[in-house]
């Protein structure tokens, strides 16, 4: 297991503080994740709570709480305050480690310091509730900052499972230094942590923007090797101007968290291909311990636009009506088959004590062909979530959350890099002050939101919303 880093050499770096400059080697890594592990050590499974960034003391409480044996769920820092109070309401965690003061949430914890540096809430009086499963590790959130109480729940073996795939594809070696450039409380950012760490790498930890030229010249300065990126990140890349930047030490680029245009994948791999980089497109999901397949560096000029071949160890299946599809072009669901499926979903404390109930098997809701080779193209969603910078975004969420705040019936269409909005308001024009709070509570760029109050929502003649019209409305609207 990677936490617990067997067969690397104890002597090299495995994480450098950006900030500091601070390098930590395998050998002290593994020094304080035993002080802190203890210390989290009791007769029963506990559960942890980590409102994290990607410094180096989030790492050490993750992998801290693996070595413990207690369960730990990552969360993004940035997360609204009242969202972190219901989810600490809803699961009641017996630790909570934060790189935010969020002490006035915690009445009824204490506070310890420990390895003189890292700050711990521990629970003052423990009642018996409900126990955890052995098998859970990793709790993560299907949406990333914005405190949905549905989490995927990740098993020991999930998430070593995708870790050694994930190096193998990629060839990571212990010479591989990759940034933080994505939160580690996201499953794909999560997964650049856990397949370096595999290998002996060297993390730079760092929690700059990487639209910030300190991000690049930290990059440079420390030789690092690879950069790991959402459809944002990329678009953004080439705002930068990509092709002209001058990163002597990149040697691996990796897409993932939402579909990339084929124009942008084209930029990309022609940059990276006069560069000497490889560039891989990848497509996963939280519920598969962040991937599920790639398509290989040396074939992406050729097979634009899809999302390639399962992971090692992985099978891709596509159904349709219930039966597998052998047909190449013929499109249906996405199941994917693999020891990194997910053991399942929490909705609250008492799903914590579930054994697994995915068996392995995971249906996408991602609608999708092979072709005539076996590399897969995703041709749309049969749910009603949308991606937007990586981070998936549950319209029917959204809707209610609106609905609530505004007393107005609501109703969202989205794409991977919008999302629009209609409320039935008779008049009154609210628009600004709902975007505002729906940028406020999923922490999105202000751009990629349009909300318009109307009259009337369209329904179909059973009174429920009618998204065809709704969507139709909307995208006339953006054209």
């Amino acid at each position: 297991m990677f936490w617990q880093f067997e067969n690397i050499e104890l002597s090299s770096s495995a994480l450098i503080d950006d900030s500091s400059g601070k390098e930590i080697s395998y050998a002290g890594l593994k020094y304080l994740c035993d002080i802190i592990s203890d210390k989290f050590k009791s007769d029963s499974k506990k559960l942890i709570f980590s409102f994290c960034d990607n410094s180096v003391e989030s790492v050490i409480t993750y992998l801290s709480a693996l070595r413990s044996g207690n369960a730990i769920f990552l969360a993004n820092a940035r997360m609204d305050n009242e969202l972190k109070k219901n989810l600490i309401d809803l699961y009641m965690p017996e630790i909570i480690f934060s790189t935010d003061d969020i002490s006035d949430l915690l009445a009824e914890y204490a506070r310890e310091i420990v390895a003189d540096k890292y700050t711990f809430y521990f629970k003052k009086n423990i009642q018996e509730i409900t126990s955890i499963h052995p098998d859970l590790a990793v709790l993560l959130s299907t949406s990333g900052t914005t405190g949905s109480p549905k989490l995927v729940k990740l098993s020991y073996q999930n998430i070593q499972a995708n870790a050694e795939s994930i190096a193998e594809y990629l060839n990571i070696t212990n010479e591989d230094k990759p940034i933080t450039s994505l939160p580690m409380s996201y499953s794909f950012g999560l997964s650049v942590i856990n397949s370096h760490l595999i290998k002996g790498a060297t993390i730079l930890c760092s929690n700059k923007s990487m639209v910030m030229r300190e991000f690049w010249n930290t990059f440079n300065q420390h030789h690092c090797t690879s950069f790991s990126g959402v459809p944002y990140n990329y678009q953004m890349l080439q705002k930068l101007k990509f092709d002209k930047m001058n990163l002597p030490s990149l040697k691996t680029m990796t897409q993932a968290g939402g579909r990339l245009s084929e124009e942008f994948i084209k930029y990309f791999y022609d940059a990276a291909t006069n560069k000497g980089i490889k560039f891989f497109v990848m497509y996963g999901q939280t519920e598969a311990t962040a991937r599920i397949s790639y398509v290989p560096f040396e074939r992406l000029g050729e097979k634009i636009g899809s999302i390639g071949i399962p992971i090692p160890n992985g099978e891709i299946k596509i159904f349709s009506d219930e039966e597998e599809v052998i047909t190449p072009t013929i499109q249906g669901e996405l199941v994917y088959y693999g020891k990194n499926v997910m053991m399942g979903y929490a909705e609250n404390r008492a799903d914590l004590s579930t054994g697994d109930m995915m068996n392995g098997i995971l249906h996408t809701g991602d609608l999708a062909y092979k072709d005539s080779e076996g590399y897969c193209y995703i041709t749309g969603r049969m749910k009603r979530f949308i991606k937007l910078f990586g981070l998936r975004v549950n319209l029917d969420e959204v809707e209610k959350m609106l609905e609530n705040h505004f007393n107005c019936a609501a109703a969202c269409y989205g794409t991977d890099d919008s999302l629009k909005v209609i409320l039935q308001t008779h008049g009154i024009n609210v628009s600004e002050p709902a975007k505002k709070t729906i940028i406020d509570t999923y922490k999105l760029h202000h751009s990629v939101v349009s909300v318009k109050c109307v009259d009337s929502i369209p329904v179909t003649s059973s009174g429920k919303k009618d998204y065809k019209v709704i969507q139709e409305m909307l995208f006339d609207e953006c054209h």
